[in-house]
């Protein structure tokens, strides 16, 4: 658009910006909960479970109704289990963020800033968190979801003054 039109004045001069985010899931540790021992000694949750031998820990295509291979995993027999820590991994990320700015000039010292800035813009399920507990009755489900799609929208008035350089040295400088 040129000239100045009143299309311009609106629709004129806007600056995108925008930034993906990929980033790989965080990883879980598959745990029993409500086990005898590790209650009598005060705390809850920190058995881990057993390994099944020549089961793999990951799906072909994980699903927020199985994230992973729950048949891998079953209660220890013994005191502790055998269960790496961190051995599930969880849901990764896939973020688009954007915003839209227009700045107006209201005098030589003053100007008006308006932004829309998106957060998720294609609105994607952000799986944040899985049920690795064996015991539970949701054992290998997504449980949580990070944020979806947001927006913000935001208008102030940006005041400066010039600044006075003076070529004028200090005293005491050379």
């Amino acid at each position: 658009m040129s000239g100045n039109t009143p299309l311009r004045a609106v629709f004129g001069d806007w600056n995108w910006s925008g930034d993906w985010t990929f980033a790989s899931g965080l990883p879980f540790t598959p745990r029993v909960l409500g086990s005898v021992i590790d209650v009598s000694r005060g705390t809850n949750g920190t058995v881990r479970a057993d390994v099944v031998p020549g089961q793999p820990v990951t799906v072909a295509n994980p699903s927020i109704g199985e994230w992973f291979n729950t048949s891998a995993f079953v209660a220890p027999a013994g005191a502790f289990g055998d269960a790496r820590r961190n051995s599930i991994e969880g849901p990764g990320s896939r973020l688009f963020d954007m915003s839209f700015t227009k700045v107006i000039p209201l005098s030589e010292t003053r100007f008006l800033e308006f932004r829309a800035q998106l957060s998720n813009v294609f609105n994607t399920s952000q799986y944040s968190g899985i049920d690795t507990v064996v015991n539970s009755p949701t054992f290998g489900r997504v449980i949580s979801v990070g944020a979806m799609r947001t927006m913000l929208l935001t208008a102030m008035i940006v005041m400066s003054w010039p600044s006075r350089l003076t070529s004028a040295t200090p005293s005491g400088m050379t």
